[in-house]
């Protein structure tokens, strides 16, 4: 009975080698084997900002930042359009170009270094920035600020020639209104004239210098979009003709 018992446990022992031995190089093999890719979310991610609300004309990346209208949001990096505003260091003493719509990715190109002492204005290509001072109501009542589109009529008064109103600029953009804030007296009747800066061409700067010295502007405000009109002029003869 003997010999049966020791071949049986001579039997078992050899499975239970196998087993642990199998069991160890399957542990092995467990431990070496890469784990698995994580399921969504595993794409490299990069960081980008982004508008909350429409960001205005002269607006300071600072500004932006402080008050939310500019916010960082995680995205994958495949996503990054070139040129996008990375980090707030990047929008550091810039100011926004035009008004920004609400939900946009910030680009870099989108917020200039200013050009002016006062660090709000930017001048588009080819234009330059010219300062008029106009009386209120002549000027919008001051409603017009940065941003904004004004036409430009020319007021002649008669003096060297017969008097009439003419347009003669149109969609002209306003850069600043006053360098700083309004005065609160604006666009009441006898109060402070009030200083545009407008982006134009040195050839529209002549004719608005030489109606600003020898006749008179007027302006109007203009609604984004609105395409270019033409006028006939208004004189004493047609003033008062029904339109």
């Amino acid at each position: 009975m003997r010999a049966p018992m020791a071949r049986r446990t001579k039997v078992t022992l050899a499975a239970g080698v196998l087993v642990f031995v199998g069991g160890g190089v399957g542990a092995a093999y467990m431990a070496a084997r890469p784990e698995p890719a994580p399921q969504g979310g595993g794409a490299p991610q990069a960081t980008v900002y982004y508008t909350t609300q429409n960001v205005n004309t002269g607006t300071a990346g600072s500004v932006a930042l402080a008050q939310g209208l500019v916010r960082p949001r995680n995205v994958a990096a495949a996503e990054v359009p070139d040129g996008a505003v990375t980090s707030e260091g990047q929008l550091a003493g810039r100011v926004a170009a035009s008004t920004i719509p609400a939900g946009s990715v910030v680009l870099a190109e989108m917020f200039p270094a200013p050009q002016t002492r006062i660090g709000t204005v930017v001048i588009p290509p080819g234009k330059r920035a010219l300062a008029v001072e106009l009386e209120p109501v002549a000027g919008v009542a001051g409603f017009v600020g940065a941003g904004d589109l004004i036409d430009i009529y020319g007021v002649a008064r008669g003096q060297n020639g017969p008097a009439g109103v003419q347009l003669v600029l149109q969609a002209v953009e306003v850069l600043n209104v006053n360098g700083a804030g309004l005065p609160s007296a604006q666009g009441q009747p006898n109060g402070p004239n009030l200083v545009y800066l407008l982006a134009v061409t040195p050839a529209e700067a002549e004719r608005l210098i030489y109606l600003t010295k020898f006749e008179e502007l007027y302006f109007d405000l203009v609604p984004r979009g609105e395409p270019p009109v033409v006028t006939p002029g208004a004189g004493p003869g047609q003033a008062l003709q029904a339109i």
